[in-house]
């Protein structure tokens, strides 16, 4: 399977309804700051008349502000207790260059636009889901009605952190997670399938 062919699938109307089923709670004043904040300082890389210097800022607030430790081993789901440490010391930074990449080829699709929060959803004290919009997008087009979602982890000391990103309810954590299991159970599991999952990924990033 081509794992790759998830970053034409974000803004499908596909739901991961594991996500967003939750009762809605308060929102979360803080977390919203956070993502602002956050999409602030994009602004000046998305407007960027090239995709050299768009990238390079891209990759910046990633390293800044993605838990890539944290998405990485989420995306192994059930597999992420049976990976052997010489593996993760393998796939973990393999796959903050690939999830990188995916984060830059998605968030590109909004350079020269302006993303504002809107509202958020505190599904928890620690997990929370804050919700921006595009504005000033030409009405009538996908973007003017197209909501892009953060999903934000605050840590045992406070701390908030971007763990998933995603459109109009796809999750690129979510899609990673089951792309990602996919390729292991279907090379026999662990650690079989995680050494081919680990093969897939370097093929990718080398593309």
């Amino acid at each position: 399977m081509h794992i790759k062919s998830m970053l034409h699938r974000l803004g499908v109307a596909v739901v991961a309804g594991t996500m967003l089923t939750a009762a809605p709670a308060l929102a979360d004043d803080e977390a919203e700051h956070f993502i602002q904040a956050v999409l602030d300082e994009a602004e000046p890389y998305l407007d960027a008349p090239d995709q050299e210097t768009q990238f390079d800022g891209i990759r910046q607030l990633v390293d800044k502000y993605v838990d890539m430790r944290r998405v990485g081993l989420f995306t192994l789901g059930k597999y992420a207790r049976r990976i052997t440490p010489e593996q993760k010391q393998v796939y973990l930074p393999l796959f903050k260059e690939y999830a990188t990449g995916i984060y830059q080829d998605s968030l590109s699709t909004y350079a020269g636009e302006k993303l504002n929060v809107t509202t958020s959803i505190d599904r928890s004290t620690r997990d929370i889901i804050v919700n921006s919009e595009i504005i000033d997008a030409e009405p009538g087009s996908q973007l003017a009605t197209m909501v892009v979602h953060w999903r934000v982890y605050r840590t045992r000391d406070g701390d908030l952190t971007i763990v998933d990103v995603g459109a109009d309810g796809i999750w690129l954590a979510i899609e990673q997670l089951e792309q990602f299991t996919s390729v292991i159970a279907n090379n026999g599991g662990p650690p079989a399938g995680v050494d081919a999952l680990i093969a897939d990924l370097k093929e990718q990033v080398t593309e």
